[in-house]
Formats: structure tokens, sequence, C-alpha cells
């Protein structure tokens, strides 16, 4: 609908109210003929109200399923046309928080469920259930002409995008036998390279054999498909080669957040705030309501206690002013402009201010132990009392003080100062402990060694730099820090601070350690009203339901991977070339390339890198599904796309999607993958803050080509059939067993989800058996016959009551427990001021240790140079920005409901900083990156832009998912200009000079791929 025709259509809209207003009056309803001429193009009712009974409308049928237009997984519910077999609808779930703000406990029937989101007069107008943008748009995916139903192999050069269609069958078979399969001479086929016992290197022989040169590249976020890859991957084939997004997406947030909350450097942790009583949030980097976390819920309850509550205020701190503030709402929110990668300075002046003003939670900060924090009613304590050790040379130095060492105790148990009289005790001590201590103590071994108090050290570490300093780096007034840091201790516990992918610069993992230790200051972890850390925990990770109460789905021999993967995630002293260093008597540091020894990457960016230098090897064959690296990781795509396009360099690839994207363009074969509402999914629900899974089956058919036995065509009939043919564990015959050893196969999806489904619906308290009405209304009765085939029929109730709901949650009757929340949502850990796990991993260029608190620094290079030393601000004098679009994300262009809502993205900056080159709004410029590429859109200058900071949005610029015209069997399909519309800035941004051969620019903590803090510079076209 153009302009035009939707102002028409607005005014006739009008014209009908009015219309509808007078029949009202005179009792007389109107037909569905005459509000058809109208609103000729709007959507049957979902259903039928008479009375207090609600009716299916005829020719429709209702299910509930999952919305996967986003990484969030919400619980949906469709109407379902049952002439054409399609979703016309789609709304939230009304069990599910993630999209409805109270929830309806699953005893309720979904027939009265939807009566009462129906009959808003005598329910609460909260329970609307709803979806966002995203979930709505997604209809359109369906029937998208660009969707890749048939099996395709590839005509012509990689990348032509020219394609024949094959049998599947065929397909199967050529890439498990391998072959001269396209003229270009013989590829080794899956059956080959698995079954060859050699070394993939002999010079690297600690990174195994040549099963390992198969690369897999997934998507994470799709809970049990995933869980499903991995049974291959993993356990199956046995390579360690398995890349996923999260490392070049949001790896750095929860990884330093884990730093805060565990003393372990591979836990994670992304807490949110609770605004149903939050005083005061501060949001780093990401804008509530846009972004993570489910945008459908968080923008809900943001809006709530805006609305609601005159004592609820927040800020946003970010390089970019988005839809979070207006002239009327002003005087409870606000937007910090900050220089992109200038958050770390910004919460180091907040620390330093709040200690050196002591606006911290003594007593909370002086508990060493639990029992201690008990006595001051707090549910959780710290160590930031723990005596460190910082005698050079001492086996403990940089370490907690033992009382093993004291002659008092294990080694488990560490040392403090007992603040009544200055003792030395064991920190399981339930007195209160000095937080200031700094001193020599002597060890039973008569040595004297010298300690400090992890407290006194964080103190230490954030006054090392000046307030004005902070200031200077992060772009914010010294003024506006103080202020920030009074705001944020003024509430007691009931603060928040989070993030979400508003970190990828290179100290992102320091930053939001940073972030804990803000919240670990005021106690705000666990707090009413602070923060909550059990989001995204579903019912099926507190329950192991592959090893379930009914059937032990990993019930088979196992393949353990061997051998390091090809991203050197692990310990550099273990490996092959650091011992042969040591043997020939070289300096082991700096290792040949980066390794990463915290939180496990599986970064396809990273591996493709390794591919690209052939260091350890290059891979023979490359799985890639419902991924897209090429267009998402920064700097990766002229790094890589060489030694990917020649078949000589990559031997096999494999794409499994329902669209040719900008990696599997690349591939020679394309196996064609199912939609949201065609697959079968088992799904923590993100952002959700009760526990909560989304379950779900395919509710209508498929529209991928079926095999020779009448199966869809997806990822998992594919996995299955190539872990069949090469006879591989876990798949086939005897794939699995129940509880009492009795086997079962493994040839189709439905032989695992089936079990899987009826482990989550068994777990913990039994689900009760649903009515025939639940099961016919909720149209669990199409699938009915998949489960009973399958299950014991006293193991088919439960199972299917679950899918009457679309999933299993946990309600929570009462939501608090004094002033925390219940402990059925909390995380109950020792939160960290030192973490002693950090402190003993070693940088794998210098050879140091890592410290153990967060480090305020300037932007490095993996070889420990400035990259301002480098890249000088007169040349590059902008720090680069990238931000997530309300509605946009990587596969979003192949939805017109979001492409006609804006086909393009700008650059962004501060008006004042275009005027220095001569730019104005709708003016083109080039972005420079020192690497030498440019980036050339449309300036958009005005002053919702920090100063000094260029940001461009993600999810435009597309040059496949239909940008382009492909082929098929001589059929051109001509491309869509508008997918192509704006700039996509990943390919543009930098990588490390100071690495070898091909590279990315990464996090100094934790490997993760960076985009933010980058230096950039801007011409006028």
């Amino acid at each position: 609908m153009d302009r035009r025709q939707f102002l028409k259509a607005g005014s006739v809209a009008a014209i009908s109210a009015a219309g509808a207003a007078k029949a009202t009056e005179a009792d007389a309803p109107i037909s569905d003929d005459a509000l058809a001429k109208f609103a000729p193009t709007s959507l049957k009712p979902e259903f039928q109200l008479d009375g207090n009974a609600l009716n299916p409308v005829a020719g429709q049928r209702f299910a509930f399923s999952k919305c996967y237009g986003c990484f969030n997984v919400c619980g949906a519910r469709v109407s379902i046309d049952e002439n054409t077999d399609q979703v016309v609808r789609a709304w939230g779930n009304p069990y599910m928080l993630t999209s409805n703000t109270e929830p309806f406990d699953m005893s309720v029937p979904p027939k009265e469920a939807l009566y009462r989101l129906a009959a808003t007069r005598e329910y609460n107008q909260d329970n609307a259930a709803t979806l966002c943008g995203r979930g709505n748009a997604v209809l359109d995916a369906f029937n998208n002409k660009h969707r890749i139903t048939q099996c395709l192999k590839r005509v012509g050069k990689r990348g032509d995008n020219k394609w024949a269609t094959i049998p599947y069958e065929q397909l199967l078979k050529e890439v498990t036998e391998g072959g001269n399969l396209f003229g270009e001479g013989h590829v080794d086929g899956l059956k080959a390279i698995h079954a060859n016992p050699n070394l993939a290197n002999p010079s690297y022989p600690d990174f195994g054999p040549v099963k390992n040169q198969l690369l897999v590249s997934t998507s994470t976020e799709q809970a049990n498909r995933w869980d499903f890859m991995h049974r291959f991957t993993h356990s199956a084939w046995g390579t360690p080669n398995v890349g996923n997004k999260d490392s070049y997406c949001g790896h750095q947030q929860v990884a330093g957040w884990g730093l805060g909350c565990f003393d372990a450097v591979t836990e994670s942790a992304l807490p949110t705030t609770d605004f149903e009583h939050c005083k005061f949030a501060i949001f780093i980097g990401t804008n509530p309501g846009l972004s993570g976390n489910s945008l459908n819920s968080s923008s809900r309850r943001i809006a709530k206690a805006r609305a609601e509550r005159g004592d609820f205020k927040y800020v946003v701190v970010d390089p970019l002013l988005r839809s979070l503030t207006s002239e009327t709402s002003a005087n409870n929110s606000e937007w910090v402009p900050i220089r992109s990668g200038g958050d770390t300075a910004l919460l180091f002046g907040m620390l330093q201010y709040i200690i050196n003003h002591q606006r911290y939670r003594q007593a909370y900060l002086a508990a060493p132990s639990q029992a201690a924090a008990d006595k001051q009613g707090e549910v959780n304590y710290t160590n930031a009392s723990y005596l460190v050790v910082k005698q050079p040379g001492h086996p403990l130095h940089n370490r907690f003080l033992t009382a093993e060492a004291m002659g008092l105790g294990s080694q488990e148990v560490k040392m403090v100062q007992r603040a009544s009289d200055g003792k030395l005790v064991s920190s399981d001590s339930d007195q209160q402990a000095s937080l200031y201590y700094q001193g020599a103590v002597q060890l039973a071994d008569g040595s004297k060694v010298k300690v400090a108090t992890a407290f006194a050290l964080l103190k230490q570490r954030v006054n090392e730099h000046s307030l004005a300093q902070y200031a200077e780096h992060s772009g914010v007034p010294a003024a506006k820090i103080e202020e920030l840091a009074k705001e944020f201790t003024s509430y007691g516990r009931q603060v928040a601070i989070e993030t979400n992918t508003g970190c990828n610069a290179t100290d992102g993992g320091q930053c939001t350690y940073a972030q804990a230790m803000l919240a670990t200051m005021v106690g705000a972890h666990n707090a009413k009203g602070g923060l909550n850390h059990m989001t995204g925990v579903g019912f099926g990770l507190m329950y192991d339901i592959f090893d379930g109460p009914l059937y032990k789905l990993n019930d088979f021999q196992h393949v353990a991977p061997e051998g390091f993967n090809a991203e050197r995630s692990g310990d550099y002293e273990q490996s092959q070339e650091y011992k042969a260093k040591l043997a020939r008597g070289e300096n082991p540091y700096p290792a040949n390339q980066p390794w990463n020894n915290t939180f496990v990457q599986e970064n396809s960016g990273e591996m493709l890198v390794a591919h690209a230098n052939a260091n350890p090897f290059q891979f023979k064959a490359w799985f890639i599904w419902s991924t897209n690296p090429i267009y998402n990781c920064s700097g990766l795509e002229d790094q890589v796309v060489d030694s990917i396009a020649d078949p000589k360099q990559l031997g096999l690839i494999i794409g499994i999607d329902p669209y040719i994207n900008e990696t599997n363009v690349y591939a020679d074969y394309l196996v064609p993958d199912l939609l949201q509402y065609e697959q079968w999914m088992y799904s923590r629900m993100w952002g959700s803050e009760y526990v909560g899974d989304v379950a779900s089956v395919s509710v209508i058919e498929p529209k991928t080509v079926k095999d020779a036995n009448g199966n869809p065509v997806c990822m998992e009939q594919f996995i299955i059939d190539v872990s069949k043919t090469l006879s591989l564990p876990g798949f086939g015959d005897s794939a699995f067993a129940d509880a009492k050893g009795r086997r079962y196969g493994l040839h189709v999806p439905q032989d695992l989800y089936v079990p899987l489904f009826a482990n989550a619906a068994h777990s913990g308290e039994v689900l009760p058996s649903p009515t025939q009405e639940d099961i016919q209304f909720t149209s669990v009765d199409r699938i009915q016959g998949e489960f009973a085939q399958r299950l014991k029929p006293e193991e088919l109730g439960p199972t299917l009551f679950m899918l009457t709901r679309g999933g299993r949650y946990e309600r929570l009757e009462q939501r608090y427990d004094g002033d925390f929340l219940n402990p059925a949502i909390r995380m109950d850990v020792q939160f960290q001021i030192y973490n002693e796990a950090l402190a003993q991993v070693k940088d794998s260029y210098s050879g140091e240790y890592l410290d153990g608190q967060p480090v305020f620094d300037v932007d490095r290079f993996w070889d420990g140079s400035a990259v301002r030393d480098r890249w000088s601000t007169k040349k590059y004098p902008f720090s680069f920005s990238t931000f997530k679009p309300q509605l946009r994300n990587a596969y979003s262009a192949q939805l017109p409901r979001l492409t006609a809502l804006g086909e393009a993205n700008f650059i962004q900056m501060h008006a004042e900083d275009a005027a220095k080159y001569g730019l104005k709004t709708g003016e083109r410029a080039q972005l420079l990156s020192p690497k030498g590429t440019t980036l050339e859109g449309v300036v958009q200058a005005d002053n919702t832009v920090a100063k000094g900071t260029i940001s461009v949005g993600i999810g435009y610029g597309h040059s496949q998912f239909g940008a382009q015209s492909i082929t098929i069997d001589d059929t051109v399909i001509a491309g869509q200009p508008e997918r192509a519309g704006g700039i996509n800035p990943n390919p543009f941004n930098v990588v490390d000079p100071t690495r070898k051969g091909a590279s990315l620019y990464r996090d100094r903590t934790f490997g993760s791929t960076c985009r933010h803090g980058v230096p950039v510079g801007i011409r006028k076209v």
C-alpha cells in the first residue's frame, strides 16, 4: 500500500467508525459484507464471542507456537487459514512472561485464556499477549519468492548465484561420496574426511586428525535444534571446530558479567532490571525495549513503570540517541551521549567517586561469608574483604591468602582481617571483616608476605587516573559522572545497570566486569528493585531433559573431539608450539597466533581466519547452518573470501538455510531448512524472569521438498541421513534408550523431539493431562499421532498438556521475598571484587598474567601497542559505533513489512562534526577505515549523536537475501532493490595489523570480535 492509498483508507476507516457507532446505537449490527467494503484487506477475527463463549471462526484453526523474528524466542499464538494452510495472524502466548505482562497459570484452559484476552471489560488490559513488529512481519517469509525450498547444486563458480535443483538423495550421495563433482577435480566427500586417521597437519599435531577439518557454523539461538546439530558435531563426528555468532555479537557482555558473579572465567551472566520497583537504572550502550532480553516484554514493563510510577528514573548512556525519551518525559529519563568505546572510563569514574566518598554498602561488602551476610540481613556476600597476596615471586602471588598457608585450615578457605579486633581469621567467619587492610603477614612456615584486601586493591585501581582523565576519555563531563554516581547510590538496592551488545570494544569484557562491580557496590544483585540474574533460564536448563526421567537421549557411545579447535581456545602452555619453543631454548612468547583461555569462543569468524592463514590447517568441508558470518562478523569478509571461494582451498561447502545469504552464496550445495511455524522447537525464552520454555511443533505443512520417504527435507533430516550413511553413533538404529534400557532409533526428527518433549513434561512436578477440548482447540490433535506412536500411553497426557499451553512455565505466586527476589529467581553466589581465576590466566602475547580486577586502558592491539599510536586522531578523528535498529536484523531484509518502514540506513554524526567537513543531512560521504576500505552512504547530521562519534545501524546493505537476481534451472528470479538498501558497516571495519596474515580486531580479555571505538575518518563525496 502506498502513502496515498494508506491515507485514503484511513479516511474510510474514520467514516466506517462513525457509521459503526450509529449502528450500535440503533442495535443494528454491521454485516461482514458491509464491513468488507470499507476494509477489504482486513483479516477475519481470531474468534467469535457469543456471550461468555468463545468459538473459532469458520475456515481458521488456532495453535500455539514460537516466534523467531529475533533471538528472544517469545511464545506465539497463531491463526491458520484452513484453505491455504498459511499463518495469517500472530499474537503472543498469554501463558508466557515474554508476551504477557501478567501471564496466566497453566491451569487456565486455553479457551478460557483466549476469552480473557478478548473480554477486556472483565479482565486487566495488561493481559494483551502481544508480539512485536518483527514477530508480525515474519508472516511474509513463508511464500517469499527467494525462499529456498528445493535442494540446489551450484552451476559455475562459487558465488555466481547459479544453481540447479537436484533430488535430495543425489545431494546426499554426492556430499558423502565426493568425486569430481563440478568438473574442477576430485573433492573429498564427508565419508573420506571422517575415515582418514592421519593428522590434519603434522606440524600441528595437537590440532587433531583429518576429521577436524570439518567446520560447522551454527545458530546457538535455535536451542534444541542447536543441540541436535551439537549431537552430530561434538558427539558423533567429533570435530572441535564448531562456530557460532556469539563472539562477534554479544559475548563480551555475558562473559564480563560472569567475572563479577563467579570465581571463574568460563561462566556467564546477564541481569535485567526489576522494573516493578527500581528507582534508578542505567543502560549502557543499549535502549530498553529496542534490543535483547525480549524487546516485547521489556518495552512493556518500562512503559508501565514510566506511566504509573513517578519515582522511577533511568539514563541511557550511548553514542546515539534512540527512542528513549521526549519532552513530555524528560523529567524521568535522560540520554547521556558518550564517545564510542568510552564506557569503561565512565564506569571507572563512577567507581572512583563512590569508593572515595564511601557511598557503597559497607555492611554488605564487609561480610566475608554467608553466615556473616545473614546477620546483616543480606542474601549474598562478596570477597571484598579477602586478602590478596601481593608478594612477587611467592606461589600465592595475586591469589588469595589461604587458611592452609596460615596453618589454620584448607586451601579452599581464605583469610580476612576481623574488623572488631584486627585479628586474621578464616573467611568462613560470621563476623564483619575489614575492607581496607594492607600490610605484611607471617605465614605458617615463618615467611612474611605483603597482602591487601580486594577492596583496597580496587580503590587503588580506580584512583590510578583522575576523574578529569576519565571524563576526557569517555566524552562525558566530570560533573555528569559525579551526578550519575550520586544518583546510583541514592536508592539503596533499588538500582540497576545493564547492557546489551553495547560493549564491543577492545575492553568490552572489562566494561561489563566494571558494571557488575557497580551493582556490587550497592548490593543490587537479586534485590527487589535491583537486578535479576535469572534471565533466560529455562525449565530445560533446570532439569537435564536430554537425560530426563523417561528417556536417556544421550545414551550412546560418544566420540570425544581430539585436539584444540582452530581458533585456539585453550591454554597456550599446553600446546605443541609452546613445548617445542621451550625444547629449543626459545622464549615461547609471543604465540604464533592469539590464544584464548577464558570463555570458550566458538567464533566462526576466527575459524575462517585460521582457514585463510592455513594455520593450523585449511578446512576440507564446511556446514553453514542458519548463520551469516561473512555479513555479520566485523572486518571478516575481505580477510577470508578468497580462501572460501577457491575450491582448491576448501573442497566442500554445504549451506543449510531457508535463504541464500552473503555466506552460503559460496556453497556447493544448499539444503533447504524450515521456517519457524514449520519447526519442532523446545527453547528457553530470552528475557523471561520466570523459569519457562517454549515448546512447539509444526503447525503448518513445511514447504521444503520431501525425501523419497515423504519426510520434509531440513537440517535435522540431513544430519540424520549423513550420520546414518557414515555409521555414526547416536543416529539410526539404537540411537538412545529409555529409563529401563530399551533402545530406540533416530530416523526422523520427531524420533528425538517427541521423547524430549515427554522428558520436559515429566521433569520436576509431572504435568496433568489435557481435556479433549484443549487438544482440539489448540490443534494438537493434528500432531497427536506422532506422539502416540512414540510414547507409552501413560506418558502421552502430560506431554500433550504442555503443547496445549505452548510450553512449560513455573508461575511464581510471590515475586519477592522481603527486600529480595524470590529464591526461585535468584542467583545466589559470592559476588567478585577480585576474580582469582582471571588472575591465573596468561596473555598469549606477553606471557603476563591477567589482572583479577577490572582494568581501564586505551584501546590496544594483540601485541599491546596502542591503537591510536598507529592510527592517529589527525587522520582518523572519529570513533566508530554500530547499533541494532528497532526492527531490523541480519535476516529481516526479506520481510517487506520491515523494509517498507525504511529501505536504507545512514551515516549518523553530530551536526557540528559534519559542518567541519562541509556535510549536512542528505549529502553523500565516504567513511575511511585504517585498513584501506571505504563505506559510502547518506549523512544524517543532527544533535542525536555524541560528538566525535560516527554511528551506522546494522541490518542493511545486503548483497543477497534476494537483493540480487539468482538463476535456478535457467530461470532467473529477479532481485528486489529494496533488500539491498543502505550500507553494511561490518566488512568495512578494521582488523588487527599486529597479527600475522588474516586477522580480526578483538577484545583483550575474551577474544571477541570488536566493532566499537574503532578509529575512522570521513570525506565528502
